[in-house]
């Protein structure tokens, strides 16, 4: 009898994502939008996991690829939520009410997008690897979960966890964090186990992830354009960060006299046009509004033009031959950084700070007046309640669950800052994971169904303490 209403509530949120995500499909269409071009030539700038499906599709149908991309992308959709959504009603034997609210929850980013991006993107429907990336990014949550709440630092689950890491890197590179957060995830565990050599070993991994990541993705240049190079936009992006703050004099520190001259005729041009941090209004909060409607011009109409001009000068190489030239903008800007960074150190820490402000509150909310102390106020009980439930009950698995996608806000957040700004569909990727760990830690808080699943839970955390005592 159990299993067959756990079959039926199985079908029943099969039904209702089918429903939502072929909805989205027929009544929309394949969104091209800012960056599918590179995605779709398979530029330097971009990572290859996304831009490979696209090449795959392309070559099924050269005429109708743009459509089997989005047919992908929303069946993906449907398979990943069904099957997060279903192991997260068997781990805490949900009833029908809160199972809906979850449903509800899981959704909202691709409900919210539409609504509060400026192209009005709906994720499942746009040709960008968030297409793919909100759906994957499921797998890595439920495996580093499933290894957390089974407290296995090595096993099945955490080794699944290690390779979505890594994949998920390979479609956007800010999920190298999603590396960081398992190896800090699953060292703590050793750590409490004091398995030391544990420990060692997925230091060993860490380096070979990042080491093994960057071959992969220059072998992937290589087969494509002929270049050995990993992808080259990182430092042409977070050098609009270096810029915004930076004043004319800094350029003094710049030794090269070409490199020196560039830099003047970059900060000339952009303070004409207010896009320095003199031009921002007070506030931690109004400093990163301003910085995130200067960061794109700073990089594409300022910075890039100028360094184009520079890389031709100095190389020869033109536009003609653009990945060289890409490759060669993102070592200017490199060296740029190298040179201005220690000049404007303290006021890039102040603006980095309101650019993680600004993260940390879209991460769960709107920005805005009132959400910005909601926010607030919002991850101040989420870390109390953590802490209580924690310490009411050592085996609950909400508490943890909270743990990681604080963890998870956090080095998205502090990473994404480093790079460009915290736009609303970098950051919600965690929002459905907060509220249903909010939620579910209110459950264990009150006790709400019964507590016979926290004694199971007891017992087998005990049992397998004493397995580790022989």
């Amino acid at each position: 009898m159990v299993k067959m209403r756990n079959r039926i509530t199985d079908i029943s949120i099969f039904i209702v994502f089918m429903a939502f995500f072929g909805f989205l499909l027929i009544t929309g269409e394949p969104l091209y939008l800012g960056d599918s071009f590179q995605h779709e030539m398979q530029f330097v700038t971009r990572e290859p996991v996304y831009a490979l499906l696209i090449q795959f599709l392309r070559w099924v149908s050269p005429e109708h690829h743009y459509w089997f991309i989005i047919i992908v992308q929303n069946i993906l959709a449907v398979v990943t939520n069904t099957i997060f959504m279903c192991v997260v009603l068997r781990e805490w034997k949900l009833k029908w009410p809160v199972l809906v609210l979850f449903v509800a929850i899981l959704l909202s980013p691709h409900i919210l997008t539409p609504i509060a991006s400026a192209s009005g993107m709906v994720i499942t429907n746009s040709l960008l690897s968030e297409g793919i990336a909100y759906s994957l990014y499921l797998f890595y949550v439920l495996y580093i979960l499933k290894a957390i709440w089974r407290m296995e630092s090595v096993g099945k689950d955490s080794m699944l966890a290690f390779f979505w890491a890594v994949f998920m890197s390979l479609v956007r590179g800010q999920f190298m964090i999603l590396i960081l957060v398992w190896f800090l995830a699953m060292a703590l565990i050793a750590f409490l186990q004091k398995r030391w050599k544990q420990i060692v070993v997925f230091v060993v991994m860490l380096a070979i992830a990042f080491v093994g990541r960057g071959l992969i993705v220059k072998t992937y240049n290589f087969c494509e354009q002929g270049l050995f190079v990993d992808t080259a936009s990182g430092k042409a992006m977070s050098i609009a960060n270096v810029l915004y703050v930076a004043d004319r004099e800094d350029g003094e520190a710049i030794e090269e006299e070409g490199l020196r001259a560039a830099y003047y005729e970059i900060f000339d041009r952009a303070y004409a046009d207010g896009m320095n941090y003199q031009f921002s209004p007070d506030g931690l909060l109004a400093r990163a509004a301003h910085h995130e409607d200067c960061h794109d011009s700073l990089n594409f109409d300022y910075f890039a033009v100028v360094a184009k001009e520079y890389v031709t000068e100095t190389t020869g190489i033109t536009v003609e031959d653009y990945q060289r030239m890409m490759v060669e903008v993102d070592k200017v800007a490199s060296s740029l950084m190298a040179e201005l960074l220690p000049q404007v150190l303290l006021r890039y820490l102040y603006n980095y700070i309101a650019m993680v402000m600004m993260g940390l509150i879209r991460s769960v909310a709107f920005l805005h007046p009132i959400f910005n102390w909601y926010s607030f106020a919002i991850y101040l009980i989420a870390v109390i309640l953590m802490i209580y439930v924690w310490m009411k009950k050592p085996c609950s698995k909400a508490a943890p669950f909270m743990a990681l996608v604080l963890l998870m806000i956090m080095g998205n957040v502090a990473g994404t800052s480093l790079m460009i700004q915290c736009i609303s569909r970098y950051m919600l990727y965690n929002l459905p994971l907060f509220y249903m760990a909010g939620f579910l830690l209110l459950i264990d808080c009150f006790d709400i169904y019964n507590s016979k699943r926290h004694e199971k839970d007891k017992k087998l955390l005990e049992r397998s303490d004493g397995k580790e005592e022989k």
